[in-house]
């Protein structure tokens, strides 16, 4: 009796999971892989991505962006919309870095150094920037994976911060 009890309550946890799991999926934003750069709905929809006095970003393209949100401070686009949004601005389509697939997952860092250059050149690119380099560390050297910072689909975020308090802005 109680193995049946036991099995019906797995079973309903299951289905209650699948349920769940298909929600989220649900509600997350399509990704439309023809999207034009500006054009939000193309992967949102209806859902409000900016507030009701923000310019139409309809066909805008990356640089009409840096009209109002240039800068490299907190204030700049770059630290408000994740690095994926930041690319298709600028005309880099879904393919051109995931190629012809359904179901995109997290770029291996290769495929971030084919345009963006390899990491010891990235390092010399941000050898200014204070207190320190992001991108050669006293611990990983310019071995530390791109995305454990710059993340495509979600905002990004600094990696170093769980133990320093190094104020980067993470683009």
């Amino acid at each position: 009796m109680k193995t049946t009890y036991g099995r019906i309550i797995i079973v309903l946890c299951l289905a209650f999971a699948l349920l769940a799991a298909g929600a989220v999926a649900w509600a997350a934003p399509k990704r439309a892989a023809k999207a034009r750069p500006g054009d939000c709905a193309a992967c949102h929809g209806a859902e409000k991505v900016f507030p009701a006095e923000h310019a139409a970003t309809k066909d805008m393209a990356y640089d009409g962006c840096l009209e109002c949100h240039a800068g490299t401070g907190k204030e700049s686009l770059r630290t408000r919309i994740p690095s994926g949004h930041i690319h298709q601005l600028r005309g880099i389509t879904c393919e051109k870095c995931h190629g012809k697939t359904k179901q995109q997952e997290a770029l291996k860092m290769d495929q971030c150094i084919t345009c963006h250059g390899d990491t010891e050149k990235l390092a010399e690119k941000t050898s200014g920037v204070k207190p320190t380099n992001p991108h050669t560390s006293p611990h990983y050297g310019t071995g530390l994976d791109c995305n454990v910072c710059h993340h495509q689909h979600e905002k990004s975020e600094n990696f170093c911060s769980q133990c320093h308090k190094f104020d980067f802005v993470v683009p």
